[in-house]
């Protein structure tokens, strides 16, 4: 957990609109295309924008640094706000659904009219991502749109533009955290970050995820809405504890990250 210096940086996250590093203009950062997922993906709009997924028409899967009570969930013509945080939930068939990481799942104070994405398990080589993030960097307040890109692994959790041709691919940007990660028309993860080996630039490179899994049957007890069903008192305690435990800092991370990468080339300059 971050200590507390970082936590008003982790509430402008990476893929949040408030960025507090300088990038130069990079243009179509996400090289995608609008998108036909708008059915189950959803809005989170309030201290930052992010992106996330109907599991349910009262769930939302998302990036955990999104997690935060103050959001508004828009999807499906309307807007609900959040009831609860949590890594686990029941799906209205009676199976258990589960995120690690940097993921999160929102249970919500009413219904949404919208579609839940379908979950499971595919072995397709193709990865789709969706978000409402802007599509360049230079212009990291653009949010709203949906688009999506198709993606292939480039290792563990991580995709990658398998066209791309130069030191700008397809890859999710600012704003689109918690949205879908699919394969073969189904739900296996959330957006959590970008990652580019250049120091001044997030997005146009990896696409990190977590995944999103599905297990149990309706016979077996649900560990789902636990935060709603505690008293206020102690929900309230437990909200501002999983908020502030889901607040891991893509800002700080994209820090470390450039970081790192700025001592290598340091270094290298040094022995030469």
């Amino acid at each position: 957990m971050l200590h507390a210096g970082f936590r008003a940086l982790s509430a402008c996250a990476l893929f949040s609109l408030t960025m507090l590093a300088a990038a130069p203009p990079a243009n179509a950062i996400v090289m995608g295309t609008s998108s036909s997922l708008g059915g189950s993906t959803v809005r989170l709009v309030g201290p930052y924008y992010c992106t996330g997924v109907a599991i349910t028409r009262r769930h939302v899967a998302t990036a955990a640094h999104c997690a935060n009570r103050a959001m508004r969930i828009m999807g499906g013509g309307g807007s609900v706000g959040i009831a609860g945080v949590a890594k686990s939930a029941v799906l209205d068939d009676g199976r258990r659904v589960s995120v690690t990481g940097d993921a999160a799942i929102l249970t919500l104070v009413s219904q949404l009219s919208i579609s839940p994405a379908t979950i499971g398990q595919s072995d397709s080589e193709r990865f789709t991502i969706a978000g409402y993030g802007t599509t360049n960097e230079s212009n990291r307040f653009a949010f709203g749109t949906l688009h999506e890109a198709s993606l292939v692994a480039a290792g563990q959790l991580a995709l990658v533009d398998p066209n791309r041709s130069g030191s700008i691919g397809a890859s999710a940007c600012f704003g689109d955290s918690g949205g879908p990660v699919m394969r073969g028309g189904v739900l296996v993860g959330i957006i959590t970050r970008a990652a580019h080996p250049s120091p001044r630039i997030a997005c146009g490179h990896l696409t990190r995820w977590a995944p999103i899994t599905i297990s149990g049957s309706a016979s077996e007890p649900g560990v789902a809405d636990t935060l709603a069903n505690e008293p206020p008192r102690q929900r309230s305690r437990t909200a501002k504890r999983q908020t502030s435990d889901a607040q891991v800092s893509l800002f700080a991370s994209w820090f470390v990250e450039k970081a790192e990468t700025r001592k290598v080339a340091r270094r290298k300059t040094a022995q030469r």
